[in-house]
């Protein structure tokens, strides 16, 4: 795929891309995610006649690439616009020019991790059950690896507090919804939250549709479903002593469609792990 496109390239102007095209079509790219994870509109059919004349690139050439930048923001668990799936084939100056951007901008970084359009919601989204993503990219360079360390979307969005609480608000909402709907008021009415979370090592007391016992670790990103996540140290005691009640709710794409899995593992759960 690389070849291809590098030869695609050297056809319309005989060179690769540089820096300075790099960093301007990132810029644009973080300009566009941010307009979506605040809702305000935009034409991208500007923005790509605007990367045509600045870069004197094919329209072809730079939805490639906007696709290996979607690429690059899934490897740091942030969200990426839809009309640009992942393409894996990035090279290293793609890697540092996302650098380049997000070190230059760190509220671009916080803006999309922690959009202000979540501070504005009436109430806990809506979750709809989704299911984890099969796929499992790993960095594909020391500079991929290097920036995945640097920006490192585990420990990000564990330190979010926003995250957490609209994460647990939701999840929350969200077991008493499916105790009802299953016909077990009784038990919705018995869902609620660990007091405190670090003695009971989970974020939710809640139960199975027979009564059973589930403890409930909520982990919330605006990334995508193969965003990875950390547990505490008192979660990875539960799921070591009780890895039968213990349950991982995952809720991604927080900030726009609001998505969920629920993982139960007998592993190491830094990553997400086969639904239940």
């Amino acid at each position: 795929m690389r070849h291809r496109r590098r030869v695609g390239d050297s056809a319309i102007n005989g060179r690769t891309w540089n820096e300075a095209e790099q960093d301007l079509v990132v810029g644009d790219y973080l300009v566009m995610l941010d307009k979506t994870m605040s809702g305000r509109a935009y034409d991208p059919a500007n923005h790509q006649r605007a990367l045509r004349f600045v870069t004197n690139r094919s329209g072809g050439a730079i939805t490639f690439l906007q696709g290996e930048i979607s690429a690059v923001l899934t490897l740091i668990g942030l969200p990426t616009l839809n009309d640009h799936p992942p393409r894996w084939d990035f090279g290293d100056g793609l890697v540092d020019a996302i650098d380049r951007c997000l070190s230059a901008r760190p509220g671009v970084l916080k803006d999309l991790a922690q959009p202000l359009a979540l501070l504005g919601q009436a109430g806990a989204p809506i979750l709809a059950e989704g299911a984890p993503s099969l796929a499992r990219h790993a960095p594909s360079s020391e500079r991929a690896q290097r920036l995945v360390a640097k920006f490192d979307p585990a420990v990000r969005d564990h330190g979010a507090r926003i995250l957490a609480r609209i994460g647990l608000a939701a999840a929350l909402v969200h077991e008493q919804r499916r105790l009802e709907e299953r016909g077990r008021p009784d038990l919705a009415a018995q869902v609620r939250l660990a007091l405190p979370p670090a003695d009971e090592g989970c974020d939710l007391v809640s139960f199975s549709r027979t009564g059973a016992p589930r403890r409930i670790a909520v982990k919330t990103t605006t990334g995508g479903p193969a965003t990875p996540f950390h547990l505490t140290l008192a979660e990875e005691a539960l799921r070591t002593a009780q890895p039968e009640v213990f349950v991982i709710h995952r809720l991604y794409d927080v900030a726009r469609e609001a998505r969920m899995f629920r993982v139960r593992t007998t592993q190491p759960a830094t990553l997400p792990a086969a639904v239940s």
